[in-house]
């Protein structure tokens, strides 16, 4: 299921965590294509110079953590009820977690926030988790995809609602607008909808960031085979890394402008 119907899915059908839980058992072929539909709603807004560098802080640091080897990852399953076993398993999805964040940051949305999210909706899946639900990899990707939709759902509505309150039940006798631009103003708010908010990352800038930090691959890469692997010319792919950096180390809140 590619992401936008996910999020549609998730929203409509099943936002108790129980039933959720009952369909992913009895739905095991269910997925997540860390694919978008609409990939032409990405975000235009000016890019600025990185502002945060705890993003880059925390993915350098996420790649220190050596992978389980297949027989450990067993074993930890087998133990699933185990807390340390469980808290081993999280640290094992931080990679898998930063990169699906990748694909649901929107404008607004702060990455490490997102992030976190995962993180908790990994918890949450290895807390329900048994062997009726399948592989344990794919089961945590789906809880942490559903716990960043939410979360930017919610901040979505957070926005929305002030905005709305701010033009319609405070004084706005010292701002210089007329009632009629406030009445077009209220009218767009009440008619915006989450898929009207930009994806902060084109498909190309995910990439370059998944290849340099190597998020669910076997090594990281250099910025001359990251050119290498996405056919780009000489100094093409410093570019492009550089600005999927920035934009994922912004801290700008603006989900949308009126």
């Amino acid at each position: 299921m590619l992401l936008e119907n996910f999020e549609k899915f998730v929203f409509e059908k099943h936002r108790d965590n129980n039933e959720f839980n009952e369909f992913l058992k009895e739905n095991l072929e269910f997925d997540l294509e860390l694919e978008r539909e609409n990939e032409f709603l990405i975000s235009q807004k000016p890019v600025e110079e990185m502002t945060d560098e705890n993003v880059l802080d925390y993915l350098e640091e996420i790649n220190l953590y050596e992978p389980l080897t297949s027989e450990e990852y067993e074993e930890l399953v087998d133990n699933i009820e185990d807390q340390e076993s469980k808290e081993k398993l999280v640290v094992n999805s931080f990679t898998d977690i930063a990169k699906v964040a990748l694909y649901f940051l929107r404008d607004g949305i702060e990455y490490l926030e997102l992030v976190q999210e995962g993180l908790m909706g990994a918890i949450e899946a290895l807390n329900r988790y048994s062997y009726d639900n399948g592989d344990l990899k794919k089961y945590i990707k789906i809880w942490s995809a559903r716990q960043m939709a939410f979360y930017v759902e919610e901040r979505f509505e957070q926005m929305r609602q002030e905005f709305l309150y701010y033009f319609t039940k405070t004084h706005m006798d010292d701002v210089e607008i007329t009632n009629e631009e406030i009445d077009k103003k209220v009218k767009v708010l009440e008619n915006l909808t989450i898929d009207s908010i930009a994806f902060s990352l084109s498909k190309d800038e995910i990439k370059a960031i998944e290849y340099y930090f190597g998020l669910g691959l076997e090594k990281r890469y250099s910025i001359f085979e990251i050119e290498k692997e996405m056919n780009l010319e000489k100094n093409q792919g410093e570019e492009l890394f550089s600005v999927a950096l920035s934009k994922i180390s912004s801290r700008d809140g603006r989900m949308f402008s009126l």
